[in-house]
């Protein structure tokens, strides 16, 4: 792939999670510029089966020819939209940077039966240059199955809970027995009395899990009492307990609260944001590198460091058990931690010498 190059003074910081640009003044010389070509290719779609054994509708054997197949420049303007197969061989775009992406189906999450299988890109586009680009199609939503405690059931009467992404929702009946596909990004599952919501949990799942939930409730229990993760070569099977009866363990602080109480052992309540984390990033997405500490946040979607803190995952049965190198199934999970506050550990207030865990 080449780097376009440009008259230009300009500093840019990029990290992993955060890209922080400084003060640029750009000074450019108008000229002629040659158009250059983006040529594409599918190298592989990925088959696969539900954990049931029942194929995935739209990876075995799928007719690649009819994928939709998008190209937009990274300023929003549209190249092409419309069937893979009915593309030109070339397409020709000005130069500079285009996000390219291919997709089984349309997905407008929360949805049954919908497993959305693609890949996305962005590409840079030289002057006078072709720009290859080599699709490697992947499961890019997440599926859930739902079963239910006879527990649960009593506890919330009626038909069933609702799945809720965005300003969207599908009702989950107790009966059902399929998946609902939800992007990888957060949603909830709620129970619906008198035309009122109740938000029963908050997650976020990650490409390609196929995940089989069962829930529970149990007021007398203080965790989840069965989580297990299958790994295939392409996508994760996890099944788990969750029991909504669960509470925060009274004197567990927030982030905001911990930051105050340097030097002190504390519980700490918070949302596993990510890990490997310097200075100043954060990587927020897998695959993760270090084993020794993970990142919690007040929720998903902060990226203020203020309201964040690393946690330090001394070796043992705490970096065994919520590392995100080989737990990244826990990526968005709410968690307490017990451990001592550091001034500083990794330029921000930390928990170090961290003692124990409960994933709720």
């Amino acid at each position: 792939m080449k780097t376009i190059r440009s008259l230009a003074i300009c500093t840019c910081v990029a990290a992993v999670a955060t890209i922080t640009l400084q003060g640029c003044g750009q000074f450019q010389l108008e000229r002629a510029s040659a158009p250059g070509t983006i040529s594409l290719a599918i190298e592989g779609v990925d088959q696969d089966l539900y954990s049931d054994g029942t194929f995935l509708k739209s990876g075995v054997g799928a007719d690649t020819n009819n994928y939709i197949l998008s190209i937009y420049s990274t300023e929003g303007d549209k190249v092409y939209e419309g069937k893979y197969g009915t593309r030109p061989e070339e397409i020709t775009v000005t130069a500079g940077s285009y996000d390219v992406g291919i997709y089984s189906m349309r997905f407008n999450p929360p949805m049954f039966d919908a497993p959305q299988f693609g890949d996305r890109q962005t590409i840079v586009v030289a002057e006078g240059e072709q720009a290859k680009v080599s699709f490697m199609c992947r499961q890019l939503n997440a599926g859930l199955r739902l079963k239910f405690s006879n527990d649960f059931i009593a506890k919330f009467p009626g038909n069933g809970v609702y799945v809720l992404q965005g300003e969207n929702r599908a009702a989950y009946d107790y009966s059902q027995t399929k998946y609902i596909f939800v992007d990888p990004s957060n949603f909830n599952i709620a129970y619906n009395r008198d035309n009122k919501d109740t938000v029963l949990l908050s997650k976020i799942f990650q490409s390609g899990q196929m995940v089989t939930m069962t829930l529970s409730y149990d007021e007398s229990h203080t965790s989840a009492s069965f989580f297990s993760v299958q790994v295939d070569t392409t996508r994760d099977w996890v099944n788990f307990r969750y029991n909504v009866g669960l509470k925060i363990p009274v004197g567990t602080l927030t982030i905001a609260e911990a930051k105050e109480m340097v030097g002190e052992k504390v519980k700490v309540f918070g949302y596993i944001l990510g890990g490997d984390p310097t200075t100043n990033s954060v990587r927020v997405g897998p695959p993760f590198e270090s084993k020794s500490s993970i990142v919690i946040a007040v929720s998903m979607e902060e990226r203020n460091r203020d309201n964040m803190m690393v946690v330090e995952l001394p070796s043992g049965a705490v970096r065994d058990g919520i590392n995100l190198v080989n737990n990244p199934h826990l990526l968005g999970s709410p968690v307490v931690v017990t451990g001592t506050v550091a001034q500083a550990y990794y330029g921000y207030p930390g928990i170090k010498n961290t003692k124990s865990y409960v994933l709720l």
